[in-house]
């Protein structure tokens, strides 16, 4: 059987990949001995088929692990063929392809002999191929001719919506015995987004230091170092919202105690005003709110948070508020004024419109 396992999700094609490993064999020691991994970037059709054609030891079947054979298979991209085939004639020493690498009209031989070959793998084996991007050429296309037949099995490890990631993180934790509310589900996929590597190692920790009750999003913001960022996004949000003691307390916060440089802090609040701005265009304009997150590229979850702030504004109240901004970063960069006294100054700005 072949399994073809490629998509962008790094942890979903190694999962993928451990599921087919453990049907090798249940000993972990024999299962090695019955496996073999090749680097399909430099592979020939004859170690293909010795390492395929090679009987399992003590086991019912061998596992031949393959990555990257697919993507050489395409070909490079179509800008970077188009760049190469214009190369200037003294740059093609440099451009030769490595020892190791076939020139094009070889590959175009072996690429044959390997779509040939892979009709003829025996039952004992199980052929694994490993692709992030499989492109879509030939060995794409002739596994996809096997699967159709039964022959071969296609794992599509895609990376879940925007707009899906919520569930995504509810279900990962179910499997990682934590129960999260959803605040902390909202602010693990705003702050740590679709890195689902680095989102499964975060629930594994928070399921270990909640024990038996719910995560909060307290919870979160203590133990998961890319929510470090939520005081900025709490401060823009207390600015949207016209809260002057919140966005008072939480830019001291962010200047005096998380060290966020000025410029940096300037730049996210001229970003919030800007998604403002935006939102109220395309109310204006009968969007509803899947269109404005599809639009703005933000989730459906992230999109009342911000009609809320942008009713109860005027447009032309946002665009003075970015007017203001822009004045206090040209006062920073002029030297005209301090980094501090700026945003002081800014800030009383923005809340006393």
């Amino acid at each position: 059987m072949i399994t073809l396992i490629h998509g962008p999700a790094e942890l979903l094609r190694a999962e993928a990949r451990a599921e087919v490993a453990a049907r090798i064999s249940e000993d972990p020691g024999l299962a090695d001995l019955n496996t073999a991994r090749l680097d399909g970037r430099t592979l020939t059709p004859a170690e293909l088929q010795n390492a395929c054609d090679t009987l399992p030891f003590l086991a019912e079947h061998r596992l031949v692990i393959v990555e990257g054979l697919l993507a050489r298979l395409a070909g490079p991209p179509r800008g970077r063929a188009k760049a190469e085939a214009a190369a200037p004639a003294d740059e093609e020493a440099e451009g030769q392809p490595a020892e190791h690498e076939a020139a094009p009209e070889a590959l175009k031989g072996q690429a044959k002999a390997f779509l040939a070959y892979l009709e003829q793998v025996p039952e004992s084996t199980e052929l694994l191929l490993l692709e992030e991007d499989t492109g879509s050429g030939p060995g794409l296309r002739r596994v996809q001719e096997l699967a159709r037949g039964g022959r071969a099995r296609i794992v599509l490890c895609e990376k879940p919506r925007k707009n899906d990631l919520p569930d995504w993180i509810r279900g990962r934790a179910r499997l990682r015995r934590a129960r999260l509310d959803a605040a902390a589900i909202n602010d693990l996929a705003e702050f740590v987004g679709d890195e689902l590597r680095q989102l499964d190692q975060e629930l594994i920790k928070l399921a270990d230091y909640a024990g038996e009750r719910t995560v909060t999003r307290e919870d979160v913001r203590r133990l998961v170092a890319a929510t470090r960022a939520a005081n900025v996004f709490e401060l823009v949000d207390a600015l949207g919202l016209g809260d002057a003691p919140a966005a008072g307390r939480l830019m001291q916060r962010a200047l005096d105690l998380d060290g966020e440089p000025p410029l940096r802090l300037m730049a996210m609040i001229a970003r919030q005003y800007r998604l403002l701005i935006q939102v109220k265009t395309l109310q204006a304009q009968g969007a509803r709110p899947p269109e404005i997150a599809r639009t703005l590229n933000l989730g459906e979850w992230m999109v009342p948070r911000f009609v809320n702030q942008a009713n109860r504004h005027t447009v032309a109240r946002l665009v003075r508020a970015l007017e203001r901004i822009l004045a206090a970063d040209e006062a920073i960069k002029t030297g005209k004024l301090g980094d501090r006294e700026a945003m002081d100054i800014l800030l009383a700005e923005l809340l006393t419109e």
